[in-house]
């Protein structure tokens, strides 16, 4: 059996870092806000930077880009970053806001899942159509485990010795489960990465700016 394996920074955990932080709910609110700026001639000729840099009007501007661009820069950067979040919000699988990792899901299903629940994830992980993630699920003792249900036929009233007696099985069951679903719309994993990448770095490069114009003024003085 070979296992399918994406690169981990297209997995959805990975995504969320990019795509949904309290950073990126700040930087989302830019483009209303800019759009009044960057379309606004007399608010955008101001935006010089030269007095955050200690340098007058008559001085060498000590900057690479010039202002417009920066404003330019930061608007669509933060553009970016919005659709990078929305693709996120509209595609991430909902297990994802449930628990952090497979272990941390995994615990979070011995707490609350019913069996109704476990044997609909047992029945999906065993369906043909499921791309086997996990080794630690589908190799026992060397050998490939079986697609034969063993939460199925449970009923809820022995839902604590099904734990007893197949806990390790259902750790694993629900940790497999929890990396499939870690690779889900792969066309939205990439955008929502790229778009968060790319706004990022147009948000970096005016800030770069500015740093190196402030340093190199204050080392010059």
């Amino acid at each position: 059996m070979k296992l399918s394996v994406d690169w981990k920074g297209l997995r959805w955990e990975t995504v969320k870092g990019v795509a949904n932080n309290d950073f990126t709910r700040v930087v989302t609110l830019i483009p209303i806000a800019g759009y009044l700026i960057l379309f606004n001639d007399e608010i955008a000729g101001m935006a010089s930077f030269d007095a955050l840099a200690g340098v007058s009007e008559a001085e060498k501007s000590p900057f690479l880009m010039n202002g417009l661009t920066k404003l330019r820069l930061m608007f669509f950067g933060s553009l970016f970053v919005l659709c990078s979040f929305l693709i996120y919000r509209l595609f991430r699988p909902d297990v994802l806001e449930a628990a952090k990792n497979d272990l941390e899901f995994s615990e979070l299903v011995r707490q609350r899942y019913s069996v109704h629940e476990l044997a609909q994830i047992e029945e999906r992980v065993h369906s043909e159509s499921w791309v086997e993630r996990t080794e630690a699920f589908w190799t026992v003792l060397g050998q490939q485990r079986s697609k034969k249900p063993v939460v199925s036929g449970y009923r809820p009233d022995v839902r604590a010795q099904m734990f007893s007696k197949h806990g390790d099985y259902i750790g694993f069951l629900v940790r497999e489960w929890w990396e499939g679903m870690m690779y889900t719309y792969r066309p939205a994993r990439i955008s929502s990465m790229v778009f968060g990448v790319a706004g990022y770095a147009m948000l970096a490069f005016p800030t770069l700016d500015i740093a190196q114009a402030v340093l190199r003024h204050l080392f010059s003085a």
